[in-house]
């Protein structure tokens, strides 16, 4: 049985329950100027550290206050704000980092032998899908979720058929924790690019595998997004 990380024990609706840190994370992503988001949590699921980045809009004790705020208001949290650090970033980097792509969700559906793979995608507003079928044996539903979001990717970069998933290997272990290996062919006006990514399986498998082929894309797509 897996058991998500978690934050402090809230309060909410008169009951004492667990928040997984994945859930504080998308509440402090969703606050206004915050780019990202990382909740660090010890072996008993207390908060220990938070670090948000931001853009140079507000200031980090605003982003401090709101965050204290919002975890309040949804979760019933209560942080000290010396655990919360902030990170503003200005420039080109910034304008990188808003046309990277960021993982929505992904849902894989198996029926007997066939399993078909959805991956949504965000940028900023905006959404993309991508999808994928194929036969439905364990290693190949996770090229299917890359493949998916290969699709996703080209969709949103106005591509067609010029992403590859070349292989994903989900068993490369690092200091005893697993890491999921993307290689990825690109076709563009440039070339052939053979990339790499790679992505932590923190709770879920199938996100990771998301995660390391937007980590393959991410920086290349970006970059053509600014040309």
């Amino acid at each position: 049985m897996s058991h998500q990380p978690t934050g402090e024990l809230a309060t909410a609706k008169g009951t004492i329950g667990q928040v997984p840190a994945e859930q504080i994370e998308k509440v402090i992503r969703q606050l206004r100027d915050v780019l990202s988001a990382r909740v660090v949590v010890d072996k008993h699921g207390a908060i220990q550290e938070i670090h948000a980045l931001v853009s140079a809009n507000r200031s980090p004790k605003q982003v401090v206050r709101d965050i204290e705020s919002a975890l309040l208001a949804s979760h019933g949290i209560v942080v000290d704000h010396r655990k919360i650090s902030v990170a503003q970033m200005q420039g080109a980097l910034l304008r990188s980092l808003r046309n990277r792509l960021r993982i929505a969700d992904v849902e894989l559906t198996v029926n007997g032998t066939k399993a078909e793979a959805t991956v949504h995608l965000q940028r900023g507003s905006e959404t993309f899908i991508g999808q994928a079928a194929g036969q439905g044996s364990q290693s190949n539903q996770l090229r299917l979720i890359a493949s998916a979001t290969a699709r996703a990717v080209e969709q949103a970069c106005n591509m067609t058929d010029q992403i590859a998933v070349e292989d994903i290997n989900p068993n490369v272990m690092v200091a005893g924790r697993q890491i999921v290996v993307a290689v990825v062919n690109m076709l563009s006006q440039y070339g052939e690019d053979i990339l790499t990514g790679s992505a932590l399986v923190r709770n879920d498998l199938n996100r990771a595998v998301v995660n390391a082929v937007l980590d393959a894309l991410n920086r290349r797509t970006a970059a053509l997004q600014d040309e």
